[in-house]
């Protein structure tokens, strides 16, 4: 029986990466977790205050709370990646950060993507986005991409954003949303994982 497809989608603030993941999601007629979705879904079985700092992607700022939470964030077994995991094995779905390409690396039919652009383009997105000027577009930028950045070390010991760790790395910059939509869905079919008329 074929499993159902995952993608993950990581992302510089900025960049476009949730707006990819939801075309993508559209386009295929798949599930689209993101923070809102996921801290919804938390909440409705009771445990969003719990869960709120991972769906969030907040690093863990407590030395006290590091501690006595170590084994259980330090490993890809800990209670966040594994209601991830529970909630997309069965349908599949498009993932939106959360530590995404680490929990699902061993999985043939999940493919990790990670979007990117120049800081001049993301800071104007941002300034534009949010109403603010490009002063605070670029504060706001570097603010968001550093907090990943800790988030991503501290539940998975691995640097964010670095090619490596993903299978496919994109410039939203140059490809657009649009193109770096095509440019998956190409990917996907060339590994096999769509149809030729999915995602058309």
């Amino acid at each position: 029986m074929k499993k159902p497809l995952i993608l993950t989608i990581g992302r510089q603030y900025g960049s476009g990466g949730r707006e990819i993941g939801l075309r993508l999601a559209q386009r295929l007629g798949m599930e689209f977790y993101d923070k809102a979705r996921l801290m919804a879904i938390a909440e409705a079985r009771g445990d969003g205050e719990r869960e709120s700092d991972f769906y969030e992607e907040r690093p863990v700022n407590s030395l006290l709370y590091a501690i006595a939470m170590s084994e259980m964030t330090r490993s890809t077994g800990n209670a966040s990646f594994v209601r991830i995991r529970s909630l997309m094995e069965e349908k599949g779905g498009v993932l939106i950060g959360r530590c995404g390409n680490v929990i699902f690396r061993q999985d043939e039919n999940a493919v990790s993507v990670f979007i990117h652009a120049s800081a001049i383009l993301r800071q104007q997105s941002i300034a534009q986005g949010e109403g603010i000027s490009l002063r605070k577009a670029s504060l706001r930028l570097q603010e968001v991409d550093e907090s990943r950045t800790r988030f991503h070390r501290y539940f998975t010991g691995e640097s964010w954003g670095h090619a490596q760790g993903y299978e496919l790395c994109l410039d939203s910059g140059i490809l657009g949303i649009d193109g770096c939509v095509d440019m998956i869905l190409n990917y996907l079919r060339w590994r096999g994982l769509l149809d030729e008329e999915e995602g058309t």
